[in-house]
């Protein structure tokens, strides 16, 4: 029987699929279109099993060998002679340091968390399943249970890894995997929780990074009073207990997370997916700068209260440092890592793996490259918009060297703060500035590594698991890492020797004259 003119048509509900179902439909017209049978699923499974544990042994045995030389009561000899530093620090307890680690590690869960969504669908998702009359829960409920998951493992692995970084027994690393596995959960559920509000994520970032950066502090003044923490395995009963509480409140929060993950709107929808995609082009194209843009993405500039005078300004290169400065003193994540740069690298002083020797000269390293790479931050918004410095009355090599400037400091500051306790026990001033030099190397790095161009996508392509990556891929992604390296050379060798010659010192001022000055000249153009 027709129906009658001019009547609107109606939807049977029962006939209307609900975001399970729609997602199981996706799902089978997705395997009839890959035509994978059983055998090939049971080989790829197979191959990432063996894999994962491959790299799990490889994993587990380096952090052991750190483990042993962390518990080692005994400085490390450097060198032979007389004289030489030999990194005789007393180190922290293994239930102290086992504790620090383990809260980098829940707060690096929560940030993670914060930036790319907890709860959320892919692009295709969001423009195909979305705008459906299919009820939203059902479709986000996979997401909600993959979340969850992640963070719990997340957790459990990393505090494990931390128990035996710090030397810890077996016991303890047990507790603590139990402990670290109920609170990846519960501050991943807590970020799914905040995600509809939109000052939810940023919020979760911010307090993240923050504790990632108070740690290394914390750690420097409990070391500095001599605080002592038993390991968890002195206190079974109780940690034991802890773990269950956490545990419980981990179940809850994620039941109540899932009961309200329906109210994600829109926009935080779009985000998630966006900071997804981000992650996966960067992962997919060897680029350093779209992966920190993708985990970078709440560490938003606060917005001014008054406005700057500008005064000291006298020119276009006098703009450019005063920009990049503006725009890291108005980014508080940002100085609150060059804190805790700072304060890693005097904590470092007192473990003896990492008070001489390769473990300095690697430490230095790392923390010099994070600081230059803070203040760069002001190059890598001009890379995604190079009319802004083009427009600018200067060359390419000239724009290039003020950009240096910022980068430069971040790093020879920091650098040389961390280094005044070493400078302290061994009475020469050269390690500051061995310092020094070092980070002003790993600034120009930085800058390198921020202007350097994009991978050839038109040449010939490199077929991976990942999907095609263009061939000169990796010799793009090394430039800046490269120069760092080689600009730490000389502070490598006075780590290794223990002594901070004068020839030394000034091997590395050479070194980063030659950097600062390969990082401003400009790529040639293809």
């Amino acid at each position: 029987m027709s129906a009658p003119a001019g009547a609107r048509p109606r939807t049977d509900p029962d006939e209307q699929l609900t975001g399970r179902e729609l997602r199981r439909l996706t799902a089978r017209v997705a395997a009839s279109h890959a035509g994978r049978g059983a055998v090939q699923v049971v080989t790829d499974v197979a191959y990432v099993v063996v894999s994962v544990l491959l790299a799990a042994g490889l994993v587990l045995g380096v952090v052991s060998a750190v483990g042993d030389a962390v518990a080692l009561d005994q400085g490390w000899t450097v060198g032979g002679s007389e004289g030489a530093w030999r990194g005789d620090g007393t180190p922290p307890s293994a239930g102290l340091l086992h504790a620090l680690l383990a809260l980098v590690v829940v707060a690096l869960v929560g940030s993670a968390a914060a930036r790319l969504g907890p709860a959320g669908v892919g692009t295709a998702g969001v423009h195909w399943w979305v705008p459906t009359p299919a009820d939203r829960r059902g479709l986000l409920l996979p997401s909600v249970a993959a979340g969850a998951g992640a963070g719990a493992l997340a957790g459990g692995v990393g505090t494990a890894l931390a128990g035996l970084a710090a030397g810890a027994d077996a016991s303890s690393v047990l507790l603590g995997a139990l402990l670290g596995t109920a609170a990846g959960a519960v501050v991943v559920a807590v970020a799914g929780l905040l995600q509809p509000r939109p000052l939810g994520a940023r919020t979760v970032g911010a307090v993240s990074d923050v504790l990632v950066a108070a740690v290394p502090v914390l750690g420097v003044v409990l070391v500095g009073s001599g605080a002592v923490l038993p390991p968890l395995g002195t206190w079974p009963a109780a940690a034991t207990a802890a773990a269950a509480g956490l545990g419980t409140a981990a179940v809850g929060l994620v039941a109540l997370w899932a009961a309200r993950v329906d109210r994600l709107p829109l926009p935080a929808l779009l985000g998630r997916s966006g900071a997804v995609d981000r992650l996966s082009a960067a992962l997919l194209s060897v680029d350093s700068r779209d992966l920190g843009r993708a985990l970078g993405a709440s560490a938003r500039p606060v917005r001014p209260r008054r406005a700057h005078a500008f005064r000291l300004v006298r020119g276009p290169r006098s703009a450019l440092v005063a920009a990049d400065a503006v725009l890291l003193a108005r980014t508080p994540s940002s100085w609150a890592q060059l804190v805790g740069l700072a304060a890693l690298l005097v904590l470092a002083h007192d473990v003896p793996a990492l008070a001489a020797g390769p473990g300095l000269a690697l430490t230095v390293l790392a923390v010099g490259a994070r600081a230059a790479r803070l203040g760069a931050a002001g190059a890598g918004a001009a890379e995604m918009v190079p009319a802004l410095d083009a427009s600018l009355p200067l060359s390419a090599r000239a724009v290039r060297a003020a950009r240096t400037v910022l980068p430069a400091l971040t790093g020879a500051g920091c650098v040389a703060v961390g280094l005044v306790p070493l400078a302290l026990a061994t009475g020469s001033a050269r390690w500051v500035a061995l310092g020094a030099l070092v980070g002003v190397g790993c600034g120009a790095g930085a800058l390198r590594g921020m202007l350097r161009p994009e991978p050839d996508w038109s040449g010939p392509l490199l077929a991976t698991p990942a999907g095609a990556v263009p061939v000169d891929a990796a010799a793009v992604a090394r430039q800046g890492p490269d120069l760092v390296l080689l600009t730490a050379v000389p502070f490598a060798v006075a780590a290794l020797l223990g002594v901070a010659v004068p020839a030394v010192v000034a091997a590395q001022a050479v070194a980063a004259l030659v950097a600062c000055a390969v990082a401003a000249r400009p790529p040639r153009r293809r």
